[in-house]
């Protein structure tokens, strides 16, 4: 967890595990604009919004969230 949730910086995070409920709940801990599970990099989905948490830029990229920019929003991308 400590490595996933930087004190700093939340542009982006990557868990792997097989216990899905746990991941729910580490998810909403972890202060990043992106969280993959089970997977690591960009989706070809470019309707899903880019963007990071605290110290990682300004606002979001892409998808709704470029007009909601002072909206927090996460998004989790599970592999299953």
């Amino acid at each position: 967890m400590a490595l996933a949730d930087h004190p700093t910086y939340g542009l982006a995070a990557g868990l792997f595990t097989r216990d899905v409920s746990r991941v729910m709940r580490i998810t909403r801990a972890i202060s990043a604009g992106t969280v993959w599970v089970n997977r690591y990099g960009r989706s070809r989905d470019h309707i899903l919004p880019t963007g990071g948490y605290k110290r990682s830029g300004i606002g979001k990229d892409l998808g709704r969230e470029a007009y909601h920019a002072n909206r927090r929003s996460k998004s989790v991308l599970i592999q299953v």
